[in-house]
């Protein structure tokens, strides 16, 4: 007999206190598993099959860096045979996230990944099917409500950039403690 799903409340109790104990690598790690019964999602697609984490480190200044891979799959591509432009804002959305969460401390607001405010992609050079690349990313902030990160989408094969991405996120109540309405 297999595990029930957990429910959100589990879920988020889980993210709050064990997570936070793990190391930076490993907060990374338990994202970039394999689930059961996600396998079909997309999500599951790239974070358990195509991306591998290859470094977390910080910088004197206290800036996390984290230095992920992954081959442009048929699944990432367009009509063209080239990685899509809306899968790199996805791949950077996700892995900039990540980042984020690798570094902080038990409590951080930022701790459950918090969502995103903007997310500008500029794409320079086109990544083919089966092209190996390296995407960077770099925590240049971590405040009470509000984060920044930036990313670079490398060719491995010659480090020549393939798009860029400043990526800024908000801290936001969410799930049933939320009571608000938007006020959108």
């Amino acid at each position: 007999m297999s595990n029930p799903k957990p429910t959100p409340e589990e879920a988020t109790s889980w993210l709050r206190s064990s997570f936070a104990s793990l190391s930076p690598e490993d907060r990374i790690r338990s994202f970039l598993a394999p689930r059961e019964g996600e396998s079909n999602r997309f999500y599951s697609q790239f974070t358990t099959k195509d991306v591998t984490l290859r470094s977390v480190s910080k910088t004197p200044e206290g800036l996390t860096l984290v230095t992920y891979a992954f081959p442009v799959s048929e699944f990432h591509c367009n009509m063209s045979g080239n990685m899509h432009g809306g899968f790199q804002s996805t791949a950077f959305d996700m892995l900039t996230s990540l980042a984020i969460m690798a570094n902080l401390e038990p409590g951080n607001p930022f701790m459950d990944g918090g969502v995103s405010r903007t997310l500008n992609v500029t794409y320079l050079r086109p990544a083919p099917l089966g092209e190996m690349l390296v995407m960077e990313c770099e925590v240049t902030h971590v405040g009470k409500r509000m984060a920044m990160t930036r990313g670079l989408l490398k060719r491995e094969r010659d480090g020549a950039v393939v798009s860029t991405c400043e990526h800024n996120k908000a801290s936001v109540e969410g799930g049933k403690k939320w009571k608000g309405e938007s006020k959108i």
